[in-house]
């Protein structure tokens, strides 16, 4: 048997044993190809806020004034340290970070020496710290101390001037203020088709100077570079006439001169088949001269189409440029897309018939993961949540094209908050409008408030929404949401959203609300009065300020009275609210049915003392639920002056309060005299119709 055995293992383990070793082929790997691996393995959460907001949780903004708070302080705060690090470099150069990271030293600070005695090396750390116009001083030095410049050099600074309009580059904005970009007004959308370029500046200069010298080969850079800075900056008339001199002295155009001129079609010919043509002819010569259109061509091309905004044929050419596209071998990028789809719909009414953007959808939905290929990219989702909602109203559709935004790293292509704010509203705005309360307010928890911070006008679609299908389990927590989001202050553009809140309440109180119900809507009307008190200036005349107080006066106060003076100090710091009759009957009418009858009869008693200075009177509703809680609280002085205010604004419930409180068992002869008084003098029909007791 152990014989046996051993024969069995020794076959097995000659068998099994290999005859010659193979060493595995070495994969070259990037340094960040673990990084990369664990990256895949997580899924990106939609609803968590943006990394720059992510902080202490108690600290992460809610609404859009503190996010845009947090994210340029947090701007500022990267400048100041840099300005420090700018003015003491010598304490920043101890380097521990592998790889380095150049952004963290001080900026290079030039020497005077530099300068005195200039060379090609100063030249080329000037425009590497992209002083372009030191770079062009230095150089004219350089000529004037005929100091040699090699060629590659002088076309690598002329390339830089057309290429920044004869001035040094702007500092690239921080990740912080990028995103605010639009309302820092660093890019001024407006200004975009005038003409920007420099008469007589610096890359002009260079271009006559370095003409007269050039070689044919370097004829070829020097006027493609400066057409190219004259089309990016929009002297098209300029532009046209070196392509001319270009033509007449047989100087080849290269693709990014097409590309430009592709794109000024616009600017160059004032009727749509005039532009159509223009572009045709363009790529005619393209094609004669053996140059291969890329990807930022036919955008281009779609780019010029777009302009023509009512154009008949439009449609019917952008498929015809999608299909060369592909015959071409270039697949369209979001960019291409966001073009097609506002040529199909150029206004509001028009194009939704096509059923263009669905099959835009299907197209993008096979592509296993969207790459950044053009700077049009960023346009995409934004332009098609506007048509998926104002022209298609096509709420799968809208759902469709959010759900592949959060798919993978899709978000990244809305570049910009203000893109991103629009595209939520234009998404909820629709829902709102047509869609059920169990399909939308999952999706509104999941992206409000870290992801997206309602405007004004949307939260008062929210309301309406809700008061429409009567959603009353979300009614408290509205309320949250409007503390959360910074609609409850004191500025009268948010008075608005408060009133249309506080009626919704009151229809309800209207109806059987619960005793949950009551008590929740009172808490949520003390709340208001807590955060805007209704006279801060009585205490501060009562109490005065301890700030004027002596010192020994000071010291001479109690605890009491030192807990009152802060409570005043506290008061004057609050908000001011600017109370109206309206207001105030809404939050009567939410605290009497709970029976507040202190914060109650303190509202009433601010409308009888401001009564000349407010806007509208109480409403019938308020007094009425006034009278009632007066009534089962016995208090029959407060309940007549409450009849007596019904009486003088002439209300038609006159009659009805005057039984309500005419049926109470407490009432004395005095009482019921002053009824029978007020009955008499009263010019209401309906107060006659009350058989008083």
């Amino acid at each position: 048997m152990l014989l046996r055995l051993f024969h069995r293992y020794a076959s097995t383990s000659t068998a099994a044993r290999p005859t010659h070793f193979t060493f595995p082929q070495r994969i070259e790997r990037s340094p960040t190809t673990v990084l990369e691996s664990l990256n895949s393995c997580v899924q990106t959460d939609g609803g968590n806020p943006a990394y720059m907001f992510m902080d202490d949780p108690f600290l992460i903004p809610t609404s859009a004034y503190e996010k845009r708070q947090l994210a340029l302080s947090k701007a500022s705060g990267k400048k100041a340290a840099r300005w420090i690090i700018d003015r003491y470099p010598y304490a920043f150069f101890y380097d521990v970070a592998v790889p380095s990271i150049p952004s963290y030293f001080p900026t290079y600070t030039f020497d005077e020496k530099e300068f005195i005695e200039p060379d090609e090396s100063t030249l080329y750390k000037l425009m590497n710290w992209n002083k372009v116009t030191k770079a062009h001083e230095v150089y004219k030095k350089c000529l004037e101390y005929k100091i040699d410049v090699s060629d590659a050099c002088k076309y690598a600074l002329f390339d830089l001037l057309c290429i920044y309009n004869s001035e040094n580059p702007l500092d690239a904005l921080l990740p912080e203020e990028d995103w605010y970009r639009r309302e820092l007004n660093e890019k001024n959308q407006s200004n975009l088709m005038s003409r920007t370029w420099k008469e007589n500046g610096l890359a002009e200069q260079m271009f006559e100077e370095l003409k007269l010298s050039a070689t044919p080969e370097q004829k070829v850079r020097l006027y493609n570079s400066f057409v190219s800075g004259l089309l990016k900056y929009n002297h098209i008339e300029k532009a046209m006439t070196i392509i001319e001199e270009m033509k007449q002295a047989t100087i080849p155009i290269d693709l990014t001169t097409y590309n430009y001129l592709i794109r000024s079609a616009s600017l160059i010919k004032e009727s749509y088949d005039q532009r159509w043509q223009f572009v045709v002819d363009t790529l005619k010569e393209m094609k004669e001269n053996s140059i291969q259109p890329n990807l930022r061509t036919f955008n281009s091309v779609l780019y010029t189409l777009r302009r023509c905004s009512v154009y008949e044929q439009g449609p019917k050419l952008a498929l015809a440029v999608l299909n060369e596209m592909r015959q071409c071998g270039i697949e369209p990028s979001l960019g291409s897309w966001a073009h097609v789809i506002m040529i199909f719909y150029p206004g509001d009414q028009i194009g939704f018939e096509t059923q263009m953007l669905p099959q835009i959808m299907d197209e993008l939905e096979k592509v296993p993961q969207l790459e950044w290929k053009d700077s049009d990219d960023g346009e995409f989702f934004f332009n098609a949540m506007f048509k998926a909602t104002t022209n298609c109203r096509d709420i799968d559709l809208a759902k469709r094209i959010h759900r592949f935004l959060m798919a993978g790293s899709n978000t990244r292509f809305i570049p910009d908050g203000f893109r991103e704010q629009l595209y939520y509203t234009n998404l909820f705005r629709l829902l709102f409008r047509v869609d059920m309360p169990e399909k939308v307010m999952p999706l509104w928890e999941s992206v409000v408030p870290n992801v997206y911070s309602p405007s004004m006008n949307v939260m008062e679609d929210l309301i309406e929404f809700v008061s429409t299908w009567n959603i009353q389990d979300y009614y408290v927590r509205l309320w949250s949401d409007l503390l959360m989001l910074g609609f409850i202050d004191s500025r009268q553009t948010n008075r608005r959203i408060l009133d249309r809140y506080l009626t919704l309440l009151i229809q309800t109180n209207q109806g059987k609300p619960s005793t949950e119900q009551i008590k929740q809507y009172a808490n949520i009307a003390r709340q208001i009065l807590k955060r805007f008190p209704l006279e801060p200036e009585e205490v501060e005349q009562r109490f005065g300020s301890t700030t004027d107080a002596p010192a020994q006066q000071q010291q001479e106060m109690t605890d009491g009275q030192q807990e009152q003076q802060q409570q005043q100090q506290s008061n004057q710091l609050r908000p001011k609210l600017q109370y109206d009759g309206h207001l105030l009957s809404n939050l009567i009418c939410l605290l009497a049915p709970a029976d507040d009858w202190e914060a109650s009869w303190s509202l009433y008693e601010h409308y009888l003392s401001n009564r000349s200075t407010l806007i509208n009177a109480l409403n019938e509703q308020s007094l009425m639920s006034l009278l009632s809680l007066a009534n089962r609280k016995n208090a029959i002085d407060s309940a007549l002056d409450i009849i007596e205010t019904i009486n003088e604004l002439q209300y038609e419930c006159l009659g009805d309060a005057l039984d309500l409180l005419n049926r109470n068992g407490n009432l004395t002869n005095r009482s019921r005299q002053h009824l029978m008084t007020i009955q008499k003098k009263s010019k209401v029909e309906s107060a006659h119709h009350v058989k008083l007791v």
